[in-house]
């Protein structure tokens, strides 16, 4: 899945005539618009921050921002990280993004915060957890040039890391990676070397001690995505869903260490 035509739209435009090209102020309205700004952490998680002050809270009274025109920006730390899908609700707004799988390392969309109204963010893996804010009767910004509809649903895509397709498979469970110092890379599934598996979602748990080698799993014909990018030292998991066919697993694009044939269940 990805982001949708609409929005697309939306964000071509805003970007084409610049965030900051302001329209005329009206009345009882700031000019300026404000940075809502979002980030992603090679960890999981997400913060969501406006001039540097957390954005929602998860008990007691709700984090309060004036109504109005905000450019959402998005930073993550790209290297195709598999990155969780955040999520922001509201009048006007139902916002799905996970950074485009992790392809991008920023991006950024135009939204408008109806006033007097309450929206709530939280990421999909931990819905427990729900982060709320609310607008006053304030209206700041300005809608930038393209910028249709305000109050119209506006909704992106998430990117999944199901990279072959979006259909909903069982959970198998943890396949073990490794990267030595060396490079040597190495998948384990209930402590045995993996050759076949039955489709199914899993989660890929790397430890990478290689500075210049990463862990990437592709499937034939299909997008590759990286666990562990070729820099990274530490650990890092990601989900991915593994659909029947031949898998590779790769130190980087180009140099395959072996494959997998995922079967049907």
């Amino acid at each position: 899945m990805r982001v949708s035509s609409t929005l697309r739209l939306i964000a071509s435009c805003a970007v084409a005539a610049g965030l900051l090209t302001l329209a005329p102020a009206a009345q009882a309205r700031t000019a300026a618009t404000a940075s809502i700004v979002v980030t992603f952490s090679v960890s999981g998680n997400v913060t969501v921050t406006l001039n540097g002050a957390p954005l929602g809270s998860t008990s007691g009274a709700a984090t309060t921002i004036p109504g109005g025109y905000y450019a959402l920006v998005l930073n993550g730390p790209g290297d195709c990280i598999s990155l969780p899908l955040w999520e922001l609700k509201g009048p006007g707004i139902d916002l799905q993004d996970d950074m485009h799988g992790g392809e991008v390392d920023t991006h950024s969309i135009p939204a408008y915060f109806v006033p007097n109204s309450t929206y709530t963010w939280h990421i999909d893996s931990n819905q427990a957890v729900v982060y709320t804010f609310k607008t006053t009767t304030e209206v700041v910004g300005s809608p930038p040039a393209g910028f249709k509809s305000p109050t119209k649903t506006v909704t992106t895509k998430p990117t999944s890391q199901d990279i072959t397709g979006s259909a909903v498979l069982p959970f198998r469970g943890t396949l073990i990676g490794a990267v030595s110092a060396a490079g040597r890379l190495t998948l384990a599934y209930k402590g045995k070397s993996v050759g076949t598996l039955k489709a199914g979602k899993y989660t890929i748990a790397v430890t990478d001690k290689s500075s210049t080698n990463g862990f990437m799993v592709e499937k034939i014909k299909h997008a590759a995505m990286s666990v562990t990018g070729t820099a990274f030292v530490g650990k890092r998991s990601a989900s991915v869903n593994l659909t029947a066919g031949k898998w590779l697993v790769m130190q980087r694009l180009g140099k395959t260490t072996y494959s997998i044939i995922v079967v049907s269940a």
